[in-house]
């Protein structure tokens, strides 16, 4: 059937599945001159189907299969730099002119990656926007040697340069730093790691801090770059900022950050964790009479120690989050007025009825969502780091108990861990764990696993003790999964047992 025979829509439906079998299923040959001819098979019998002759496609619907190639071959992200476009090129005279006469629309860049003659082949091709692909993502090969005179090579091209994603070793890191100063107009992509153990001292003059208008993504881990309020302050088209593993050389205050974030209308994600407690802040007195409005936020992370982030949130709003993870460095003492303030003032971090607490082996976890988990209705999630299993309790209920709006809908409560108790177990005092279940008023269900049981089972016998009716005063359901019928358990429940009270029912799964 000729191509003529077919509508525009029709061609591109019947030809579509052939270009993206082209490795394995298309072939090539001359007829009456009209040109090559794709044959394809799209039932796996091994017999070609309909014929379409190349030549006499329309240029438009062409451009519209290799579009739609690209887009099916990366659903999840079409701008994906992977995409073997340079393949289709040598397919025919007429592909390779369809292709580069419409570079924007199939978004096309070439790629330089381990094992590419950059300087030797980089010209070979049109003057394309370039993508420098060395590492930079955790799992990734680092840069070799011979890698190292690629990477300077295509950084020579700073006004094509879209994406750089490196990671530094200390030799490629000196490189760099010996380059001229340029800027990058072109710039979309910038990722950094730091691999080698010891510090890199700041990171290159190569990248000017006026040079990344065009910036959406940026992403450094390890990288001491304390003039990064800076650069940020020309990087308003931001949609993902993430510093991770920030060193203490690379340092910047809450008070900068806050203002370089100002005005990123597009930030939908952010992400700031520091390496150690010793990034400190000089606390100010009073809060910014002005607020930086992300309107568009809806991930944040944040790991640090109290102070920073209690200056941090209290210079922005985020009315549009519904991911916040916070983990705090231990501390004898905290005080989170400003977090507590910055949430009630976000819709979707509000009314949570799933609070689960999980102790594990460097630290203590709440995280709070709704029945069914993470959805479009919020979560948040806090993390203390911290070893000793009373600490972590104390610490944990210091917080919970400053920001107790925040669980006056919790209805479930999850406590699990899985690891083994510390062998002196009579060190661990029961007062913690009373103090923290204090914010919990309307749970009516608490739900025990793991190690954890026997020191909540002692916690509520104490509570039996006092007035029974202040801890937990909502509870209906006690669910202890790994234990059998427990003495302390039984003396909570009787205790309940209270005139015009509704009862408290028990359940164990133990063995």
């Amino acid at each position: 059937m000729s191509s003529q025979q077919l509508s525009p829509t029709g061609v591109i439906s019947k030809v579509n599945g052939a270009i993206r079998r082209l490795s394995s299923k298309v072939k090539k040959r001359q007829t009456d001159g009209r040109g090559s001819v794709l044959r394809y098979n799209t039932t796996g019998t091994g017999e070609d189907h309909e014929c379409v002759t190349i030549n006499s496609l329309p240029d438009d619907v062409l451009l519209e299969i290799f579009n739609r190639h690209r887009l099916s071959t990366f659903p999840n992200d079409p701008t994906d730099d992977m995409w073997e476009w340079h393949r289709l090129t040598h397919v025919c005279r007429k592909w390779r002119y369809v292709i580069f006469a419409s570079p924007h629309r199939l978004d096309l860049r070439l790629l330089c990656t381990h094992g590419t003659p950059v300087r030797r082949t980089l010209d070979c091709w049109p003057a394309l926007p370039i993508s420098i692909q060395y590492g930079g993502v955790m799992g990734n090969p680092r840069p070799a040697l011979k890698d190292e005179d690629n990477i300077i090579a295509a950084l020579e091209h700073p006004a094509r340069t879209y994406k750089i994603q490196l990671s530094l070793t200390k030799s490629l890191f000196d490189k760099l730093a010996a380059l001229k100063q340029q800027p990058f107009p072109a710039l979309e992509h910038f990722s950094l790691m730091s691999l080698d153990g010891g510090e890199l001292s700041v990171l290159p003059s190569t990248m000017s801090c006026e040079s990344a208008s065009r910036l959406r993504v940026l992403f450094f881990y390890g990288i001491p770059f304390p003039m990064l309020p800076k650069f940020l302050l020309s990087t308003k088209e931001l949609v993902l900022l993430r510093l991770t593993m920030i060193p203490s050389a690379g340092y910047f205050s809450p008070e900068s950050l806050v203002t370089s974030l100002s005005g990123m209308t597009q930030l939908k994600a952010l992400d700031i964790e520091f390496a150690s407690p010793s990034s400190r802040p000089n606390r100010r007195i009073v809060p910014p009479l002005r607020r930086a409005v992300l309107s568009s936020l809806t991930d944040f992370i944040f790991r640090g120690i109290s102070e920073y982030l209690e200056d941090l949130v209290a210079g922005i709003d985020a009315p549009a989050l519904g991911y916040f993870d916070v983990q705090l460095f231990n501390q004898l003492m905290f005080d989170v007025p400003q977090l507590h303030q910055f949430i009630s003032r976000v819709e979707k971090l509000r009314g949570f009825g799933r609070a689960t607490l999980y102790s594990f082996e460097n630290g203590i976890s709440i995280t709070l969502s709704q029945p069914g988990g993470m959805n479009t209705l919020g979560h948040l999630s806090l993390r203390i780091a911290c070893k000793p299993l009373d600490w972590q309790v104390s610490s944990m209920a210091e917080i919970c108990n400053q920001s107790s709006t925040l669980f006056s809908r919790v209805e479930r409560l999850n406590i699990d861990t899985h690891f083994p108790l510390p062998a002196r177990q009579d060190e661990i005092g029961v007062p913690e764990w009373l103090e923290l279940f204090r914010p919990f008023t309307t749970v009516n269900s608490l739900h025990v696993s793991g190690s954890l049981e026997p020191l909540v089972a002692h916690a509520l016998e104490d509570a039996a003790d006092g007035p029974v009716m202040e801890v937990l005063p909502a509870l209906r359901l006690l669910h202890f999964k790994g234990s059998r019928n427990s003495a302390p358990v039984e003396k909570f429940v009787t205790a309940r047992r209270l005139p015009d009270q509704p009862t408290l029912d028990v359940h164990y799964n133990g063995l």
